[in-house]
């Protein structure tokens, strides 16, 4: 890999180099996404410091690439930037000459988002797309196309950062990280930045104004102390929690009061994606009853989307009112890549190698915690351990994960099948053995590496 750069304890830092009258590419692997429009507009707050560069778009998807790439153009001239769009079906093209590459590929689409869903619950177990079963069944997709990009990258653009959404993103991540030590990269998720939305809301500060001390796992890990402005306000919030918690047992669960009862019971703010551990039982008679799975509702959603995107790509001045998403999402992605092309220490959650940051999980595997960004890489934020039994929790989901990645890795149906009787979402053999082996079946079509 070009240029100097080192993995430690403290994170991955490289030597800032002269940048000045450089035309800066920015590149979305996944462009045709229905979450880019918004992405696009969270990086055009900070236009100017891409001012004289490139936003290419790269997607497998021609037809709503299209669409992506002529709302872009639409809502870069209407922000008055100075920024060039194109969009290409080549992903060599797409990465080589990149300084930040977007990766967000969902591999085999929403149809096969909707099988990883529909198998475990056909069997009495949840159908999740980041979690359990079908959580695994997404890595197994997703992991070997991330590594082909993260290749691909160091080969074309030794330089570029590669900061990633792609799901299952724990997994990739650990997957990226085992394959190439030395990566460029930065894995990201949503819910962090979600929780520090919905705090700011409840304290009506801006969000911005809100960190958080975070250790865990991706989907996975607590909040142990919520900082405004610096200053501790965790008891603030636990005072709040305690007032809401009976009116939230009272409410059918859902991801809002399950955040609230946990956080009530455990007086740390939980991932509310912890929810599918601790209310298993309640999580999947809700989904037995659904009359389709969340895949099968995005499907007709996400079309409904691309409609809106094609009007609003034909206004003089776009404005989108249809979203895909939370709009920490695209903030999210835009601000972690503004805070290293300006070299603008930022405190984040991310998803890299632990380092110790996460005092209960091997330092070596990838975790989630808080971090500081900058132009020359990220420093992990040392978090206070967490007490033991919510530690054995993430430690035995992180376990099961970390077997899964292998699996995918190697194409090793034994180790898929370990997997699966690890992860409290998972089942016993032969159970086990026959739910992988259904899911082995219907994603096929995106599975060399088992053949």
């Amino acid at each position: 890999m070009a240029g100097a750069g080192e993995v430690s304890g403290k994170g991955w830092h490289a030597t800032p180099q002269a940048r000045e009258g450089d035309r800066m590419k920015l590149t979305i692997i996944g462009g045709a996404s229905a979450y880019t429009p918004d992405i696009i507009l969270g990086l055009l707050q900070d236009h100017a410091l891409y001012a004289g560069g490139e936003l290419c778009l790269h997607d497998i998807d021609g037809a709503n690439l299209r669409v992506i790439e002529r709302l872009a153009r639409a809502l870069v001239r209407a922000a008055g930037a100075d920024l060039r769009v194109t969009a290409t079906l080549d992903r060599a093209e797409a990465i080589t000459g990149s300084r930040f590459i977007l990766t967000q590929p969902r591999v085999g689409g929403l149809q096969h988002r909707a099988l990883d869903e529909k198998i475990p619950l056909k069997h009495g177990l949840i159908g999740q797309e980041t979690l359990g079963l079908g959580g695994f069944a997404f890595a197994w997709r997703t992991i070997p196309v991330m590594l082909e990009i993260v290749e691909e990258v160091q080969r074309l653009a030794p330089e570029a950062w590669i900061i990633n959404y792609a799901n299952p993103a724990g997994m990739v991540t650990e997957a990226v990280i085992r394959r190439f030590p030395d990566a460029r990269f930065i894995g990201l998720c949503d819910m962090p930045t979600g929780l520090q939305w919905a705090i700011g809301r409840l304290l009506r500060v801006d969000y911005r104004r809100i960190a958080l001390d975070y250790a865990g796992i991706n989907h996975g890990g607590w909040v142990s102390r919520v900082l405004l402005d610096g200053e501790d306000v965790t008891a603030r919030l636990r005072r709040w929690a305690a007032a809401l918690g009976p009116v939230a047992s009272l409410l059918p669960l859902g991801e809002q009061t399950g955040t609230v009862r946990l956080f009530r019971q455990h007086g740390m703010v939980p991932d509310p994606y912890l929810r599918y551990y601790y209310y298993k039982d309640q999580i999947l008679k809700k989904l037995l009853r659904a009359e389709r799975t969340r895949a099968e509702f995005l499907i007709e959603r996400v079309q409904q989307l691309y409609r809106h995107y094609a009007d609003v790509a034909g206004q003089e001045q776009p404005v989108l009112k249809e979203h895909r998403g939370h709009p920490a999402h695209s903030d999210l992605a835009s601000q972690v890549i503004a805070a290293m092309a300006a070299n603008r220490p930022t405190r984040f959650v991310i998803q890299q190698r632990g380092a110790g940051a996460v005092r209960h999980l091997p330092p070596e595997e990838a975790a989630q915690f808080s971090a500081i960004v900058d132009g020359s890489g990220w420093t992990p934020i040392p978090q206070p351990a967490l007490p033991r039994k919510e530690a054995e929790l993430i430690a035995r989901i992180k376990a099961s994960e970390t077997l899964n990645v292998r699996a995918a890795m190697e194409g090793d149906r034994s180790l898929a099948v370990e997997a699966a009787e690890l992860n409290p979402l998972g089942a016993p053999r032969p159970l086990a053995e026959k739910v992988v082996d259904e899911l082995l079946a219907a994603h096929r079509k995106y599975l060399p590496q088992f053949a």
